[in-house]
This record gives C-alpha cells, structure tokens and sequence, in this order.
C-alpha cells in the first residue's frame, strides 16, 4: 500500500480530503503530513438548515499536533475550506481527524 493511502486510512479520510505530501525528519523524530480538500461543492448549511446552499469563501491554514503518530511527533497541516451561506453564515468543514476521541489537538 502507498504511503499516502496508509496516511489516509488511518487518518480516516476520504475523498475529497487527501493526503497531499508527508515528510519524515528521523533525526527530530518529527513527522509532517499535509491535507487538502479538493473540489468542495455546496454543502448543507448548519445555521439555516438549507440544503446544499453553502459555496466555497476562501481556506483557511489550520496545524494540528499529535504526540505519537506512528511513534513521531505528528504534524498535521491542512487547507480547510470555509463555507458561506446566503443567509449569512460561514464555517469551516468538518475535519475528520478532529472527531471525538482523536488525539490531534489544534495548534494556534
């Protein structure tokens, strides 16, 4: 298996969130993995509740850190999408591996 679709997999992603690139640095025992979401299209709104109203208003870098991924230092570098609603809602999209119980914290 590809090192990415390793990365993906046990990130929990899916298309169209992909691992774009990773690099390892054995002597800092760091590992540094980048994220992309590719093509996002209307989304249903959280604050409205319309259906598929939402359309893309920029991206937003986000790190986040894990302290043993695959016995590194883990950081996660993504482009999340920021969505927009007509009735004047905006909000990032959901990040999978910042679901309940994951251990990536976000780095401000």
């Amino acid at each position: 298996m590809e090192q990415m679709a390793i990365f993906s997999a046990t990130l929990g992603l899916f298309p169209p969130w992909q691992v774009t690139s990773a690099s390892f640095a054995k002597e800092s025992n760091r590992l540094d993995i980048h994220v992309e979401y590719a093509h996002p299209a209307g989304q249903d709104c959280p604050f409205c509740g319309g259906i598929g109203t939402c359309c893309l208003a920029g991206t937003v870098q986000e790190t986040w850190y894990h302290d043993d991924f695959f016995r590194y230092a883990t950081y996660l570098h993504a482009m999340v999408p920021l969505m927009a609603c007509r009735c004047g809602g905006e909000f990032p999209l959901e990040r999978p591996w910042s679901r309940t119980g994951s251990r990536f914290s976000r780095v401000l």
